[in-house]
């Protein structure tokens, strides 16, 4: 039922585009984006009816929906616009000391790595790396982590569910296992958690959860959730901090204390609330339309295998992947072949991953309506695909072609940046 027909009848794209990096920005049908237009056009009807009478019966729709779908109480769960954001909420809420440690891997998503290189300017804050050579089997990732754990002694570790780029899957689950092991707390990047991966929040107990909506459960972006276990409500704050705030050692009434963090983060700005009111409307078409998540995940994961293993042989390369195949999920990532003299290019300085990037991206995007994000790790050029309902084997083969070919027809003007 899936594939290019689906996407004619339920999607919204432009002409002649070939959408085979979701992993990104995420895609949302057609009758959710009606939605989401309605939504719009009803804040600017009348904002004030529409936040301040329609918003507080909104956000407690969505928000019981989402906790439903990932298994919380919730009072633990509020909205942000983005993964970033909610990595941020918690890092400059959260109320470090001098010298306390923040453990991530060096594969940790570049902008949430930024934000513990921030803390650790100027507030002290040191950060403890992890090292990763992928592909790795789940149990040496995590006897590198628990090994860093015990030596180090973090007071948090941030870590991904899957990591964006190479786009793989870590063994999460038995990393927060190790944090409360060792009396570390678990802040855990799952920006494309949601969508992919069956969550289980009151089975896991994370500290801190958190996972974009709109990348992989076809909610219009900006839309991201924020879980929060109850022990930390009083340290967490929205960010900005606004109207809302309240002092960490401030008391309130046993009723009041169980919705502290839901009432902080209800109101907290005025920017579009568009995207939460769709949320509803997304669950439903991924229950009535797809079939449910079984069908949507079955789907997109035999995809993204078949995608990989049939590009892999055309290249004659390799799939980023461990002996038991733990890695890959609807993004996967192939090896790109390329000579010597590009190699050595691209091992002589990190930076030139991002020269090679600029050139190649724009021509894809501008004259080609597609897009392969490409990353340099482990001494090898990879790619990484990501599948979705809509996608059909035939949009790997363009994409990973035309990528081939530009790069080809390029490398004189990369060598030379």
């Amino acid at each position: 039922m899936f594939g290019h027909k689906f996407k004619e009848e339920q999607f919204s794209f432009g002409k002649n585009v070939v959408q085979v990096n979701n992993g990104s920005f995420g895609s949302v049908p057609t009758t959710v984006l009606q939605k989401y237009k309605e939504a719009i056009d009803l804040d600017h009807e009348f904002s004030d009816r529409y936040l301040l009478y329609k918003l507080p019966g909104t956000l407690k729709e969505a928000t019981a929906q989402v906790a439903e779908f990932v298994n919380s109480d919730v009072n633990n769960i509020v909205f942000t616009m983005n993964a970033t954001t909610s990595v941020n909420t918690v890092l400059r809420s959260y109320p470090f000391v001098k010298s306390d440690k923040i453990a991530m891997f060096d594969i940790t998503y570049g902008a949430c790595a930024n934000t513990v290189k921030f803390l650790s300017k100027r507030q002290g804050i040191e950060v403890v790396t992890v090292e990763l050579k992928l592909p790795l089997e789940d149990d040496e990732i995590v006897e590198k982590f628990e090994a860093t754990l015990k030596e180090e002694k973090p007071k948090l570790a941030l870590f991904d569910v899957i990591v964006s780029m190479p786009g793989i899957r870590l063994p999460f689950e038995r990393l927060i296992e190790v944090c409360r092991k060792h009396n570390v707390l678990s802040l855990v990047d799952g920006a494309h958690a949601i969508g992919i991966l069956p969550l289980d929040l009151k089975k896991w107990k994370p500290d801190f959860f958190l996972s974009n909506l709109h990348k992989w459960l076809y909610v219009p972006k900006g839309c991201s959730f924020l879980y929060v276990d109850p022990k930390h409500h009083r340290n967490i704050h929205t960010f900005p901090v606004s109207h809302s705030y309240l002092d960490d050692e401030e008391v309130l009434s046993e009723e009041l204390e169980k919705t502290r963090l839901v009432d902080r983060f209800a109101f907290y700005g005025t920017f579009s609330y568009a995207g939460i009111d769709c949320i509803p409307a997304a669950l439903e078409f991924r229950r009535t339309v797809c079939g449910g998540e079984e069908k949507i995940n079955d789907y997109c994961f035999k995809l993204a295998k078949d995608a990989a293993n049939h590009i892999a042989k055309q290249w004659n390369t390799s799939i980023l992947e461990n002996a038991k195949g733990t890695l890959s999920t609807t993004m996967c990532n192939v090896e790109v072949p390329v000579n010597d003299q590009l190699l050595q290019f691209l091992k002589k300085d990190k930076k030139n991953i991002v020269k090679l990037r600029k050139t190649v991206d724009p021509l894809m995007l501008k004259e080609h309506n597609t897009l392969l994000p490409s990353i340099f790790h482990n001494g090898k050029l990879w790619v990484r695909f990501s599948a979705q309902i809509y996608n059909e084997l035939s949009d790997y083969e363009y994409a990973s072609g035309l990528f081939l070919k530009l790069l080809e027809e390029n490398e004189a003007h990369i060598l030379s940046l």
